[in-house]
């Protein structure tokens, strides 16, 4: 019965990316690109890096690192977001960006497979359980002295005074905005209490599922209100 639920999972997460895939695309979101920033000045990008680049949308994080590096396998759950960036490649002739249809849990490679592992606001999507996960199962995938940078939403659930203030301070921001705000506001607080679609956690549960995977010299830094980006290398 879990596997059905989960292969339903799958389906709609498919289906609901696919047809946000323009309006992710185009979107005009100055903390994103913060974010993006931020994951590339810690991954430290070199050119004999061979990266891996989990929900890598229409290529917001896998086209910028594509040019400072060997190669990145784009991996995204949508397909149609997988065809945008494939139409960019295309456009641009990159030539070293290989693109991949697939979920982060489909996901299956070689132990050393990549020197760099990153992702950006996609993880939030997966539950903590999937989560903790990835980061096992990237450790694994990383060669010796890999690095791995994550990029996402980070707060948890209003147990800190941290949290409380970035849950604030998003309410704040909608309130101001009207009807359509305070719609946002309803429409956002049952997926947040009932966990569905998005479910951030916060800055020190990521490092504390870096540090039992494994990996040294893990951190995080706060980027914008509610986002941040978490870091860790895996051992020579």
């Amino acid at each position: 019965m879990s596997s059905v639920i989960g292969k339903l999972g799958l389906a709609v997460q498919r289906s609901v990316w696919s047809k946000r895939a323009e309006t992710w695309d185009h979107a005009e979101n100055p903390g994103l690109g913060k974010v993006i920033d931020a994951v590339i000045a810690k991954a430290d990008p070199d050119s004999d890096y061979e990266v891996l680049d989990l929900g890598c949308g229409s290529g917001q994080l896998s086209l910028p690192i594509s040019k400072n590096v060997k190669s990145v396998l784009a991996v995204d759950i949508s397909p149609r977001m997988i065809e945008l960036l494939k139409s960019k490649l295309t456009t641009t002739g990159i030539g070293n960006i290989e693109c991949k249809t697939a979920s982060i849990q489909e996901l299956n490679f070689e132990k050393g497979s990549f020197d760099l592992i990153v992702s950006n606001y996609a993880l939030h999507h997966l539950s903590d359980g999937q989560k903790k996960l990835v980061v096992e199962q990237g450790f694994h995938w990383l060669k010796p002295n890999g690095h791995m940078v994550f990029g996402d939403m980070m707060f948890g659930r209003g147990g800190s005074k941290q949290d409380r203030e970035i849950i604030a301070s998003k309410v704040s921001i909608l309130l101001r905005k009207g009807p359509g705000g305070w719609w946002r506001i309803t429409k956002n607080s049952f997926r947040y209490l009932v966990r569905v679609q998005e479910k951030p956690i916060s800055s020190q549960a990521w490092t504390r599922f870096f540090e039992q995977a494994g990996f040294k010299e893990v951190g995080s830094d706060v980027v914008v209100a509610e986002a941040g980006v978490v870091f860790g290398t895996k051992p020579g």
